[in-house]
């Protein structure tokens, strides 16, 4: 590790241990550091060897490029290392989803009505009127929070683009219905509301990219689908903050906060331990990354879960729909969740990866080229994600396995636009 390297932030790192997951806090390193670069053209190259993936700060400071390797479009600026992370991210059925905040205008709707930053507190005056006379049940209520995600409800598999919005009494689900623009009554509409002491179990999903929340007085559960670990761990300590302040009142239905865990029982388990030894020892570990991401099919975005193994790469549908409550016991008392389901979509090994694609005026999409020497069939995987540090640990995991592989460095290409 270098000398000048200092803990910047947390990830997640997924592990099993006897045939449970665990979702620890591991710190990792951030560099800063600088160096000079040469413009010869609109189309860059890099290769990635035993550095991490890194962002480099131009006019789009979240560039991602490689600290080491030979960048030929662009400007000096500073260099920003980030550490590995072994986490991943969800998501689900077709859906046509806004675009990133990097493909709006500085005047577009999303922007001014600040859905896309992550102060969940500040809230434009619009909204905040719109709250306080059509949303809020009660006189006395107080805006607290509010995010912009997608909602799955169970008993029905439908991700559905809503605002979350949490008040100093109950929880709102408001459903976004269209286009973001005009008065907030033009595009939203109260689909649900809940009392905050009603709520009895809050989970934070697989990779820190979800959150889980089930009601006491209706039996209501459902999945906030972020896509974003940094803004989902952010939001979710905001909210159990709020949600354990009624903790202490006779009221609360609260029985538990907690994390995911995967275990036999999880609907990703079979994938995860298919080339796993048969027997598992106390020490034996499985590591896997998981994205919630989108394929770009046609123009269109459609939810996807990304889970890679040391040897896999799997594109899944799957269904989040998750309750608790009502689930049944274990031998020891404990109460296990009910999960949906997952479809494999596609399936390709890792050693199969011929290159993979960023580009300067998308952060948030790559595209992972793959040949099947013994059918000599080239295809390619277009993905889009919420998050540029996934994406970033994405490419970085697939480089890692890679090149374990096959003892070369990927080829890593970085272009200014995309096709």
């Amino acid at each position: 590790m270098n000398e000048h390297s200092n803990v910047t932030e947390t990830d997640s790192l997924l592990m099993a241990r006897n045939l449970s997951f665990y979702i620890g806090e591991e710190e990792t390193v951030t560099e800063v550091g600088r160096d000079s670069w040469r413009d010869e053209g609109h189309e860059a190259s890099f290769n990635i060897g035993d550095s991490q993936l890194t962002s480099f700060c131009t006019a789009d400071p979240s560039t991602p490029v490689n600290k080491r390797g030979s960048f030929t479009s662009g400007t000096p600026g500073e260099i920003l290392c980030k550490g590995d992370s072994l986490a991943g991210s969800y998501t689900n059925s077709m859906l046509v989803v806004p675009k990133p905040l990097s493909e709006y205008g500085e005047e577009s709707s999303e922007a001014q009505y600040n859905l896309f930053t992550g102060d969940f507190q500040r809230v434009d005056h619009r909204l905040k009127l719109f709250f306080d006379v059509e949303v809020f049940e009660e006189n006395t209520e107080e805006l607290q929070c509010f995010l912009k995600l997608s909602t799955v409800k169970f008993g029905d598999a439908e991700e559905v683009p809503s605002l979350l919005v949490v008040s100093d009494h109950r929880i709102y689900v408001l459903v976004i219905c269209s286009e973001i623009q005009g008065q907030p009554s033009d595009w939203l509409r109260k689909r649900e509301s809940h009392c905050i002491a009603e709520l009895s179990y809050l989970e934070v999903g697989l990779g820190s990219q979800s959150i889980r929340a089930e009601f006491e007085d209706s039996g209501a559960a459902y999945t906030l689908l972020i896509r974003d670990r940094a803004k989902c761990k952010s939001f979710f300590n905001l909210l159990t903050g709020i949600i354990r302040g009624f903790a202490p009142n006779s009221d609360s239905k609260l029985k538990s906060i907690s994390t995911t865990r995967v275990n036999p029982q999880h609907h990703l388990w079979p994938l995860l331990c298919e080339n796993a030894e048969s027997d598992i020892s106390e020490d034996s570990q499985l590591h896997f990354f998981y994205l919630l991401a989108f394929l770009v099919q046609d123009g269109s975005l459609a939810p996807v879960t990304v889970l890679v193994t040391q040897a896999t790469l799997y594109l899944l549908s799957e269904d989040h729909q998750w309750r608790k409550g009502m689930s049944s016991q274990t031998s020891n008392g404990n109460t296990e969740s009910i999960c949906g389901t997952v479809h494999i979509h596609k399936t390709q090994p890792i050693s199969c990866v011929s290159s993979v694609h960023l580009f300067l005026s998308a952060p948030c999409r790559v595209d992972i080229k793959l040949y099947d020497e013994i059918s000599k069939d080239e295809k390619t995987w277009c993905l889009q994600t919420e998050s540029q540090d996934l994406l970033k640990d994405l490419v970085e995991w697939v480089r890692t396995q890679w090149e374990a592989m096959f003892g070369v460095k990927l080829n890593i290409n970085l272009h200014e636009t995309g096709s």
